[in-house]
């Protein structure tokens, strides 16, 4: 019974592990790593990498580059603080276009 258990375990490891392949195993600083995808894969997720980091530089080029106007060009709040003989303050706000 022990031996049909065994051979049963190492029969459902060998057909487990023909199924996944390990496309890449590196060692390194990190230790080592498997990458299972395939040379065409990483490919891809390479350049849909760099596609995205363009495209991320290149928004935020544009956005430091463009001129950032609020309102009416030309403009201004003027604000006028008074203080009656009451010792209430009074705040008033006028807008003035040029």
């Amino acid at each position: 019974m022990m031996k049909a258990g065994l051979l049963a375990l190492v029969a459902a490891t060998t057909i487990g592990a023909s199924q996944v392949q390990a496309q890449s195993i590196e060692f390194g600083r990190g230790g080592p790593s498997v990458d299972l995808r395939s040379e065409r894969q990483r490919e891809r997720d390479f350049r849909h990498d760099d596609y995205r980091r363009d495209r991320d530089f290149d928004r935020r080029r544009a956005f430091r580059d463009r001129d950032i106007t609020t309102g009416s060009t030309g403009c201004r709040v003027v604000t006028v603080r008074e203080r009656d003989a009451y010792g209430n303050r009074s705040i008033r706000e006028r807008r003035s276009c040029d």
